[in-house]
């Protein structure tokens, strides 16, 4: 199935293939959850530092940040928070301590995006 835009033409069987593909786990790959630790007052130290939706910074820009303040990040995996902020109002950058996620937040802020670090989940 096909769709033509403007003379472009989209391979739907494909995209979906292709990100089929890039869902499915590698075989023999083992991951290990981040480790979680405990505050004194027994909540555990999750915090979330979410990009809100704007309408004054292109979508490659916003790519450009993320993967720029989170070097791990691959370009995919921006590309997806980005469009979750466009979609929703807000994306999840990432998922850690309280002081690494001001890190993360302040860097963000520097190159103007609106973020902000929330309580994890």
């Amino acid at each position: 199935m096909s769709n033509g835009v403007k003379g472009v033409q989209f391979d739907m069987w494909n995209s979906i293939q292709e990100i089929a593909a890039f869902a499915e786990p590698e075989i023999g790959r083992t991951t290990t959850p981040a480790e979680v630790v405990e505050t004194a007052d027994g909540r555990s130290d999750r915090w979330v530092v979410v990009i809100f939706d704007d309408t004054y910074h292109s979508m490659d820009y916003v790519i450009w940040a993320l993967i720029k303040t989170f070097p791990e990040m691959s370009t995919t995996e921006a590309t997806l928070i980005m469009l979750e902020a466009h979609n929703t109002g807000k994306g999840v950058a990432t998922l850690c301590g309280r002081e690494q996620a001001l890190k993360y937040r302040n860097s963000l802020r520097v190159l103007q995006l609106n973020c902000d670090v929330e309580p994890g989940w």
